[in-house]
């Protein structure tokens, strides 16, 4: 199982949008984990990226993102805890590694948690932008500036799976003879095949041109439905964000005693990051996934 999203096109309003406008909407839910540590706006920001991957048919993807972001959730849940002893409330008292004593507290513990609690939402905004954002459409937005960059990481962008694939494949084979090679063996097999297919594409390029290519001319799309609906939420998200941030609405404090903001203003923000997660989907118009009109 590929823990990576793919980009695969699909009906959807996050789909049809252009991919700017697409990419600002996971990335405000983003920005949510990265400003925010109260559990209910990240809970609520989780929430709406899962709905919105589920809506946008690409549940299976997000799921994976999820997947990958808990490991690292745990792990800065346990580690915050060890490393810093800060707090009032004692959990365990532990002994001396190093000439450091541990003592675990339950507010090192709690602001661990919630670290964590960021990440995932972090990783998995970004784990649906990988889902529903053509990677192609989103780097032609800096050709424009670098035009060599963009068209290196285009490549890279289809070739790494391709390269992986191989690998694997490789692997596989090896496994099957009766005398299974070294690993260095394997390994070395699979940076020679990645050499000669970036020296063969590298060839197909220069054929074809790119070595010539120049700064291309602008060209002015109009805004489709989706990219007004999708391009209105994702502001809408990011505005929340930055409100409750600027507002200290949402405030947090885990040392020394936890203190957790509970309010109507908490409730009514989490309210918004789930309604504007649910609006580029609502309506039979959006669930076409027509991108003109």
């Amino acid at each position: 199982m590929i823990l990576v999203p793919v980009y695969r096109s699909r009906p959807s309003a996050l789909h049809a949008a252009r991919a700017a406008v697409s990419a600002a909407f996971c990335c405000a839910f983003a920005l949510v984990g990265a400003l925010q540590r109260h559990p209910l706006l990240l809970g609520a920001a989780l929430a709406g990226v899962i709905v919105a991957g589920v809506c946008a048919g690409v549940g299976r993807e997000v799921r994976r993102s999820l997947l990958l972001a808990l490991p690292l959730a745990l792990l800065v849940t346990l580690v915050n805890p060890i490393v810093y002893a800060g707090g009032n409330t004692l959990l365990v008292r532990g002994g001396e590694v190093l000439g450091r004593r541990i003592d675990i507290t339950l507010e090192a513990t709690v602001a661990g948690a919630l670290g964590g609690l960021r990440v995932v939402v972090v990783v998995v905004a970004l784990g649906l932008m990988s889902a529903v954002v053509d990677p192609d459409e989103l780097l032609r937005l800096f050709r424009r500036i670098s035009y060599r960059s963009a068209l290196t990481a285009s490549l890279a962008t289809r070739l790494v799976p391709v390269l992986a694939r191989d690998a694997t494949r490789m692997g596989e084979a090896a496994r099957c003879r009766p005398q299974p090679p070294a690993r260095l063996a394997v390994a070395r097999a699979a940076i020679a095949g990645a050499l000669d297919r970036a020296v063969d594409v590298a060839a197909a390029l220069e054929v074809r041109g790119y070595a010539l290519g120049g700064r291309p001319a602008r060209r002015r799309l109009p805004w489709s439905r989706h990219d007004l609906r999708v391009g209105v939420c994702a502001v809408g998200v990011a505005a929340v964000a930055i409100w409750t941030t600027a507002a200290r609405v949402g405030a947090v404090e885990t040392y020394p005693l936890i203190e957790i903001g509970w309010g109507t203003a908490e409730l009514v923000a989490a309210a918004a990051i789930l309604m504007l997660a649910v609006l580029p989907f609502a309506g039979r118009r959006a669930r076409l996934g027509i991108g003109s009109g």
